[in-house]
């Protein structure tokens, strides 16, 4: 919120409110935001079970993201909603756990489809895995987009913001 008013004052001053030595920003939300996170939560639950189902250990501090050993290599799977990443040199099990996402989804009406390379986007993410062994992680093409499309100019900045952005 600070973040907010301290970009445009303007525009978001005004609706900060003070309660009990607090400040709170109170919003009017245009889409009905509990179904979508009920919805998110049944989903995660019943894919959470799924690929237990098939011998995925959910990592207990990252609840989006699953192992198993597979001839001695860790296949590991992250996920967000419906996005899915797999991961494993094989690209054997990587093929054999589209497919079981194929066939396991096929009638709840979501479209399975795949993706591979050495880079590769990913909610948000680029990343590059050209030298091996080592992974890059670059998130400027998306930050800068959601700048872009930001309906008001950045006004103040930062030495990274100057060197993207054109800012007032």
């Amino acid at each position: 919120m600070d973040i907010l008013v301290e970009v445009s004052p303007e525009i978001y001053s005004n609706h900060v409110v003070q309660e009990k030595g607090q400040s709170f920003f109170y919003v009017q939300i245009l889409k009905a935001l509990y179904r979508m996170m009920v919805s998110s939560l049944l989903y995660y639950k019943k894919f959470g079970k799924d690929i237990e189902s098939i011998g995925f250990e959910i990592n207990p501090y990252d609840m989006c993201v699953a192992n198993q050993i597979i001839e001695g290599k860790q296949h590991t799977i992250t996920w967000h909603v419906v996005n899915v990443k797999s991961s494993l040199e094989d690209s054997k099990v990587n093929d054999e756990f589209l497919d079981w996402l194929k066939e396991k989804y096929a009638n709840e009406n979501i479209g399975v489809k795949a993706k591979r390379g050495i880079k590769d986007n990913y909610l948000g993410m680029t990343l590059d895995y050209t030298t091996p062994g080592i992974l890059k992680i670059d998130m400027t093409e998306y930050v800068k987009s959601m700048v872009e499309e930001f309906p008001q100019k950045v006004r103040n900045s930062t030495p990274w913001t100057k060197s993207l952005f054109k800012v007032d």
